[in-house]
């Protein structure tokens, strides 16, 4: 089944659970836009769904969650053990934590580049050739040679 037609489908037993009808939910969105949703027939926007959310007395993530588990066939229980598994190891690991705007700017292009440059110097101060670190880092000589630091010159 979808993820819109699983999303559809919890939106509307939440709302069933918590005794609202379409209408009742008409303040944030049409009842005939929310009947089409509940079907799987349309797209929710995400400002339409955090407003719905609020409505039905849910977050948005806890809704989220639950269309995972269905979507998958697993267990409510089962799969919240899973995501917090999986989001203590994002939250380890440095994925969650905010981009400067320079980096963000600059784009993964040049977060590769800046690494690049680094692992060349660290490479070169070890002794390694431009071909040997080249070959280590699977990229060009030329590439090698546009982070090669120039001996400096001597008085």
């Amino acid at each position: 089944m979808s993820y819109e037609k699983v999303l559809g489908e919890v939106v509307r037993d939440i709302r069933l659970r918590a005794g609202l009808t379409h209408d009742a939910c008409g303040e944030v969105i049409n009842a005939t836009h929310l009947r089409q949703i509940e079907k799987g027939l349309a797209a929710v926007r995400i400002d339409t769904l955090v407003a719905l959310c609020e409505v039905l007395g849910v977050s948005p993530s806890q809704l989220l969650l639950v269309v995972e588990a269905r979507s998958v066939g697993e267990e409510v229980e089962g799969r919240l053990a899973v995501n917090n598994k999986q989001i203590r190891a994002l939250l380890e690991a440095g994925r969650f934590e905010p981009v400067s705007p320079e980096d963000a700017a600059r784009g993964i292009r040049g977060l590769k580049a800046d690494a690049t440059c680094n692992e060349t110097r660290r490479l070169q101060a070890e002794g390694l050739s431009k071909a040997e670190i080249a070959r280590q880092l699977s990229v060009t000589v030329r590439t090698v040679e546009r982070y090669w630091l120039k001996p400096v010159a001597q008085e």
